[in-house]
């Protein structure tokens, strides 16, 4: 189910909002999973071994929004991650490697990873 995608904008900018949607489909990319009552997290590192630097988790980081539809193209059911304007405050400017996981137990599997450069604002 995994699937490596840039975070959309392509870019996250130190001490703004950014909201991340995933959608869940299954592995041959033809069909809507139902994510209602999934546990997730994100996570974002600086090096893929290096500590975790943000993590949000459901409820409170990760909201789970929209009508669930199998049919991909009227599937509006997304997991969107909320990185506040504070989360990225005190982190330095450069590319950084994240992945969304279902962590319910005896389901887990990564949904989502990639890389993504923060960048300094201009404000």
């Amino acid at each position: 189910m995994a699937e490596i995608v840039p975070i959309p904008a392509n870019t996250l900018f130190r001490g703004t909002d950014h909201e991340f949607p995933v959608t869940v489909l299954n592995a041959a990319q033809t069909a809507a999973i139902d994510i209602t009552t999934f546990a997730l997290s994100f996570v974002m590192r600086r090096t893929k071994s290096g500590p975790i630097l943000l993590t949000k988790t459901t409820p409170t980081g990760i909201s789970i929004g929209g009508t669930y539809n199998a049919d991909p193209d009227v599937n509006t059911q997304v997991a969107t991650v909320i990185i506040a304007d504070t989360d990225t405050d005190d982190l330095a400017v450069g590319n950084y490697y994240y992945e969304v996981k279902r962590t319910d137990a005896g389901f887990e599997s990564v949904i989502v990873q990639g890389t993504v450069p923060l960048e300094r604002s201009l404000h």
